[in-house]
């Protein structure tokens, strides 16, 4: 029975996902998974996981875990990896000594300081993995999730001759969802999709041989679509094709969006930190699964995640050709990139291994978007097998955020503080070479220290934020696809009715087959829903999604009521997850009405509020994926 090695199984979620994809095929039931992570918590609390996984799908596998890696990697058919070196604390040095020389990242995981920086730490823990696996399983397979795809993959295939492939889910995640624009199953589309990691691009959509790229430049015309993905849609207006990674991604990708300042940034809804708010997130998870780690409450609702990583074993062990869309070094598949860029193309899984497709010529404007990444990645590897400072410098040169943020003098500024902040966990940068340093000398970061002050921050800013709500829903939007804070439900009714902004929390409704909502719209079951209590969570968010389980195109209430010992003007700042329209004491004072990423206080309205206690209704509009809000009011300075 083969064995699965699994580093960096603290990733808690990811590794539960991958245990349920493996052992949900029936042929893997009684393999060995082995988790390894230097964090004895996390791994802990990830092995409970998975067994509670293996129980609910009727699993029987051999479960280790142990903090030694080359225990964990003995014997090993394949390896998974999915380490993040460093974690939240040195994400947030990436983040906040770029943002002192006027640069910022929405995500910070791919290319430019953020993704460089981040392979730098990767690099000894990747290349000593290599090093393990020629050692103790030579003929395993690495299948490398971790961030950034291809400059981790330049590591693996420049420091060893492992068979591996690097595995995103970019590719199909994002084909799933310009089906849903064009309202086709999947299954019934062909495509074609290749370039590098992230900034790969849809080169063919195709249904019966029909090309379906004009019904989806038709389909961005409609603002609802175009709203849930405008820094892409932008990028296929121009480059005349549809890019993988998402619009909060792209956006840190090309000098377009970012260095052009706030009025475009809230035009394309770019989410700035959106990646620090994502590890603030992510701690909350992991704090709830470590109790529910450790409970007897079974694992529910496994169902299959849309990672290649078991389609690849079952392709290999049984000899099953499947083709997948894999990262590995070009050497001639697109004929006008280098033969040492890692690539992202459709790739032959079978008995023999992993082998790409030849895609052939990419369009010559697809290649400029990706060429100064590129380089990049050649200049990372370089920097970290031959100690090469300069090729640091050089490669922020060729961001093109960085390159359209600071001059060259700063860049090197900057580089240098990153390298002295990260200390001892890059590997050694002091070959000789004529390009000079800034000079200056920066001290090591503590990212324990940097961690506390952004904690105070955030728990500073809370204070802010209005946290006690009860909300309503979900009422299915009146159109089918479609979804506005126009559209009527019998709540607004009501409220209208009242004309002092108060509301009837002991008020239930129809909602389902047996509500017919404004504009005819009927669907679901028939149910009735009432106002519920609510609390919002970090950076004052509201979770309507996890609180109400709503379908797609929904509508949503929430209602709270805010004392001011004195009348005054004040600025409610407040975020949202699609579209949003407030009301203070029965007066409309804003709308968005737009799909977008949520982002706190990206909204700053001005309004007044009266002494005594002030009513506020908020109504919200659902498109896909998540759903919620914050709203923040200053506290009176006088």
């Amino acid at each position: 029975m083969i064995k699965i090695a699994m580093i960096g199984a603290g990733s808690v979620v990811f590794s539960r996902n991958l245990t349920g994809d493996i052992l949900g095929c029936p042929e893997f039931k009684d393999c060995t998974l082995s988790y390894m992570d230097v964090d004895e918590e996390r791994l802990e609390v990830a092995g409970n996981l998975c067994r509670k996984v293996a129980k609910a799908v009727g699993a029987n596998p051999t479960i280790e875990t142990t903090t030694d890696r080359r225990k964990a990697l003995a014997g090993a058919d394949f390896v998974i990896n999915m380490v993040q070196i460093g974690g939240f604390d040195s994400t947030l040095v990436d983040f906040e000594i770029p943002r002192k020389y006027g640069l910022n990242f929405t995500i910070a995981d791919t290319t430019g300081p953020g993704g460089f920086f981040r392979a730098l730490r990767t690099y000894p823990m990747l290349s000593g993995m290599c090093r393990d696996m020629m050692a103790v399983c030579p003929r395993a397979y690495l299948l490398n999730y971790s961030n950034p795809m291809s400059m981790n993959m330049q590591t693996v295939f420049r420091t060893s001759s492992i068979n591996a492939v690097g595995l995103c889910h970019s590719v199909q995640g994002t084909f799933d969802q310009l089906m849903g624009y064009l309202g086709e199953k999947p299954a019934d589309v062909d495509f074609v999709c290749a370039g590098i990691n992230h900034m790969a691009f849809y080169l063919k959509i195709e249904k019966d041989g029909v090309d379906l790229y004009p019904r989806l430049f038709k389909a961005m015309e409609d603002p609802q679509i175009f709203t849930t993905n405008k820094v892409r849609f932008e990028l296929m207006k121009r480059l005349g094709h549809f890019i993988t990674e998402s619009s909060e991604h792209n956006a840190e990708y090309n000098p377009y969006f970012i260095p052009r300042g706030k009025e475009v940034i809230n035009k394309f809804s770019v989410p700035i930190d959106e990646y620090l708010r994502r590890c603030d997130g992510i701690v909350d998870e992991f704090e709830r699964l470590k109790v529910f780690s450790k409970s007897k409450e079974p694992m529910k609702d496994i169902c299959r995640s849309h990672e290649y990583g078991s389609l690849i074993i079952q392709g290999i062990v049984n000899k099953r050709p499947t083709v997948i869309y894999g990262n590995m070094p070009n050497r001639g598949v697109i004929t006008n990139l280098p033969a040492t860029a890692i690539i992202e193309g459709p790739t032959l899984v079978d008995g023999t291994g992993l082998h790409f497709a030849h895609v052939g010529e990419l369009p010559p404007q697809l290649v400029g978007y990706m060429q100064p990444h590129i380089v990049q990645h050649e200049l990372f590897i370089r920097a970290a097998m031959e100690g090469r400072r300069d090729h640091v410098y050089q490669a922020a040169m060729f961001d093109p955020l960085t390159a359209a943020t600071m001059s060259t003098d700063r860049i090197v500024e900057m580089c240098d503080e990153l390298i002295a902040a990260h200390g001892d966990a890059l590997p050694k940068l002091d070959a000789k070479t004529l390009v000079p340093t800034s000079g200056k000398k920066f001290p090591k970061v503590d990212g324990k220290v940097l961690r506390k002050s952004w904690d105070d921050a955030q728990a500073k800013a809370d204070k802010e934020y209005l946290h006690a709500w009860h909300i309503l829903g979900a009422f299915l939007a009146t159109k089918e696809g479609e979804v506005s804070t126009e559209m009527t439900t019998a709540f607004d009714a009501d409220f209208a009715k009242r004309k002092d902004g108060s509301v009837d929390l002991a008020a239930t409704y129809q909602v389902g087959a047996l509500a017919k909502v404004a504009g005819g719209g009927t669907g679901g079951q028939a149910k009735s829903i009432a106002w519920k209590k609510a609390e919002s969570g970090k950076q004052g968010f509201v979770d309507l999604g996890k609180a109400l389980e709503p379908p797609q195109f929904a509508l949503g209430y929430a209602y709270t009521e805010v004392d001011s010992v004195h009348a005054r003007e004040t600025v409610m700042s407040c975020g949202s997850r699609d579209g949003i329209k407030v009301w203070v004491n029965g007066e409309a004072v804003h709308t968005v009405d737009v799909g977008r990423h949520f982002q706190p206080g990206e909204d700053a309205v001005a309004i007044r509020l009266k002494s005594g206690k002030n009513r506020i209704l908020v109504k919200l509009a659902h498109w896909k994926w998540n759903w919620g809000f914050c709203m923040g009011i200053p506290a009176a300075n006088f």
